[in-house]
C-alpha cells in the first residue's frame, strides 16, 4: 500500500478570509485533519477553518503551548512531539493524507514543524503549506510596513526576557506573544514608540498604535512592533 502524505498546514492568523488558497484545498484533500489540543482543549486553528473541515475525520494530539516550553522539561516536551509523531505515522502508514492545521506559519515558532522533522526522518512525504504570519497580519492592522529599503527586521520570541538588548538590534522589532510581559515590555519600550495588536484579525482585536494606551495585561496572542529611531523620526 502507498503510504499517505503529511502536510504541515497555516490557516493564516485569524481571520478566515485570510486562508490562502492552497491551505484550504490541502485541507479539503485530506483524509484526516489533526489538531494540536493545549491545556485549555482550545484549539484557534481549528476554528479559522471550521468551514473548510466539516465532515472530515480529526484527530487530536496533546501538545503544550509554546509559552510553557521554557517552563517543561524538554525530554517530557520531545516525549509528546514523538507520540504525535506516532500517531500520525500510522495514520500515513494506512494511505491516508493527513493535514496538521497550525496557526499563522508553519515554520515560524510553530510546534508541528517538530512532529515534521520526525516524521521527515523516518522517511514520510512531508510538506509544508505557507500561511499569513501574524506580525505581517498585526502591520497590517496597524496600517504600516515592518521594514523598508536595507533595514533588518528582528523576530523575537516571547520567551526573550532582556529587554535591554532589544535596543542594540538594529531595524525594526518584533516581540511575538508578548501578552504574559507586556507590562515590563509597556515600561520598557512605550517611549520608544512601540506598537501592539492583540489578536490581529481575530474576534476581539485590539490595536494600539501608541503602547502608552494599554492600561491592563493583554492575552497570550499579543504583538509588538518597535520601529527603529529613524522610522519614527518620519512619522
Amino acid at each position: 500500500m502507498e503510504k499517505g502524505r503529511f502536510f504541515a498546514v497555516g490557516v493564516g492568523p485569524g481571520d478566515p478570509e485570510l486562508m490562502t488558497i492552497k491551505a484550504i484545498k490541502t485541507i479539503e484533500n485530506a483524509d484526516i485533519i489533526v489538531v494540536p489540543t493545549t491545556e485549555t482543549g482550545n484549539n484557534t486553528a481549528m476554528k479559522i477553518a471550521e468551514d473548510y473541515v466539516r465532515n472530515k475525520e480529526i484527530v487530536s494530539c496533546h501538545m503544550p503551548m509554546s509559552k510553557k516550553l521554557a517552563t517543561h522539561n524538554w525530554e517530557e516536551i520531545e516525549n509528546y512531539h514523538n507520540e504525535s509523531a506516532d500517531i500520525i505515522g500510522k495514520l500515513l502508514d494506512d494511505g491516508k493524507d493527513v493535514a496538521f492545521l497550525t496557526l499563522g506559519d508553519p515554520t515560524v515558532y510553530s510546534t508541528v514543524m517538530y512532529v515534521h522533522r520526525i516524521l521527515d526522518k523516518r522517511g514520510y512525504h512531508t510538506e509544508i503549506v505557507s500561511g499569513i504570519t501574524s506580525f505581517c497580519a498585526a502591520a497590517a492592522r496597524l496600517n504600516v510596513s515592518l521594514c523598508e529599503k536595507d533595514e533588518m527586521l528582528h523576530i523575537i520570541p516571547a520567551t526573550f526576557t532582556d529587554l535591554d538588548k532589544i535596543e542594540e538590534y538594529e531595524g525594526t522589532k518584533v516581540l511575538m506573544k508578548s501578552g504574559k510581559t507586556i507590562m515590563k515590555v509597556k515600561e520598557k519600550l512605550s517611549e520608544d514608540g512601540a506598537m501592539m495588536v492583540e489578536k490581529a484579525t481575530m474576534p476581539g482585536e485590539k490595536i494600539y498604535k501608541d503602547l502608552n494606551d494599554l492600561n491592563e495585561p493583554s492575552s497570550y496572542f499579543s504583538l509588538v512592533v518597535l520601529h527603529s529611531k529613524e522610522r519614527q523620526a518620519k512619522k
